[in-house]
This record gives structure tokens, C-alpha cells and sequence, in this order.
């Protein structure tokens, strides 16, 4: 089952920091696994983030929900400072 992508806009102004091959590589890995989606490539997440899943890119984490066919990325940061509220 592949997934349609939506992205929050806060994303784009978290991309746009990022170094160019880094954000080429977390949107691959996006793509990658809405088109194929690998259970083992995800993990749920706690509180605050219910209901979310976290997907690794390099240094990178991806914070997205899942509903019905719809992948809703809501951020992308570094792994030391994703998880800050």
C-alpha cells in the first residue's frame, strides 16, 4: 500500500536550513518508504508526539503521522533536537 505525501509548511522552513544533499536524501527516504512502506523502518512514538511515527534519514528524523492512504510529515530536525517541544 503506498501512501499520498502532505507536508505541514513548517517543514519547508525546516528543510530550507538544511544542507541541500542532506535535504535530496531525507526527501528520497520519504518517498522511498511511501511508496514501500517497511514496518522495521519506522517507529511509533510517546508523548507528546501520540500517534506519530519517526522515520531515520541519516542524522536526520522525520516525525509523520499516518491516515487512511495519507503520510502527513509534521517536522524534520536534526536527531539531538527533534523530540524538543
Amino acid at each position: 500500500m503506498a501512501y499520498n505525501i502532505q507536508y505541514d509548511p513548517k517543514v519547508f522552513k525546516q528543510l530550507s536550513k538544511l544542507d541541500k544533499n542532506d535535504v535530496k536524501a531525507i526527501l528520497e527516504k520519504i518517498e522511498d518508504f511511501a511508496q514501500e512502506p517497511v514496518l522495521t523502518q519506522i517507529k511509533k512514538l510517546k508523548t507528546p508526539f501520540d500517534g506519530a511515527y519517526r522515520l531515520r534519514a541519516g542524522n536526520y528524523r522525520v516525525v509523520f503521522y499516518i491516515e487512511n492512504d495519507l503520510m502527513l510529515i509534521s517536522k524534520v530536525a536534526h536527531r539531538k533536537n527533534v523530540y524538543d517541544v
